[in-house]
């Protein structure tokens, strides 16, 4: 699923190392953003475009999903290509090695601490939507965030990939479960915890039988709420 890119004012996030430096994300002022997990298929890219829609009044929210890598490395001045190393999913060890050997590319642990960074810098700014990553756990010593996670049963999501890419429901239970699993394994090996854990979320919105438009209306309503909660 393509994610439309609301970079209207990313730069305004992402074009200062400087200055965080000078203001630690821990010290600012926090503002609402939202964190979306989602098992593969399960509808977390649509979601956030709605409630990118949904939200935007006084400010617009942007999406950072797939394009959040490449926002790093440009604000890093290291090259485009090293996108490939950072799946939502660990580097085979031999590849990051051969790499760093050649200095082909920083350590993978650096590169991983800069997109968590990036993450943070960007919930610390607010009016943001983080799709992926474990960014509720990249981002959970930041106020005001609201972290939802997708779920569907596994076969309500097969029958949607196989319907949309012309596949076998088997073949797409297949893709389905190893994205699943590289993303556990993303999480687990990134954040040590369990990406499934229904206690490191908000909500919890099974897509199957909560409409993608219904779900965004509870989250919508949820940032509202913790929003008036806060300025209270």
């Amino acid at each position: 699923m393509n994610i439309p890119l609301y970079l209207d004012k990313a730069d305004g996030y992402l074009n200062a190392e400087s200055r965080e430096s000078r203001a630690p994300w821990t010290n600012r002022i926090p503002h609402p953003f939202i964190t979306i997990s989602r098992e593969c298929c399960s509808g977390g890219s649509n979601l956030a475009q709605l409630l990118a829609k949904k939200l935007t009044g006084g400010d617009s929210w942007s999406i950072f999903g797939g394009n959040l890598i490449n926002q790093m490395l440009q604000i890093h001045h290291l090259p485009e290509q090293l996108a490939r190393y950072l799946p939502e999913d660990t580097v085979p060890e031999v590849n990051a090695t051969i790499g760093e050997m050649v200095g082909l590319h920083p350590s993978l642990w650096e590169l991983v601490q800069k997109a968590k960074a990036t993450m943070q810098q960007l919930a610390t700014g607010g009016n943001v939507i983080l799709v992926g990553r474990g960014a509720n756990f990249a981002t959970a010593g930041i106020g005001d965030g609201i972290h939802v996670r997708l779920v569907a049963p596994a076969d309500y999501r097969a029958k949607y990939y196989a319907r949309r890419f012309g596949i076998s429901e088997a073949q797409a239970m297949t893709h389905n479960a190893k994205c699943d699993a590289a993303r556990r394994r993303y999480v687990r090996a990134h954040f040590n915890a369990d990406i499934a854990d229904p206690a490191s979320y908000d909500l919890v919105i099974n897509t199957a039988h909560v409409p993608l438009a219904e779900a965004a209306d509870m989250v919508a309503a949820h940032v509202h709420a913790r929003t008036h909660a806060t300025a209270a």
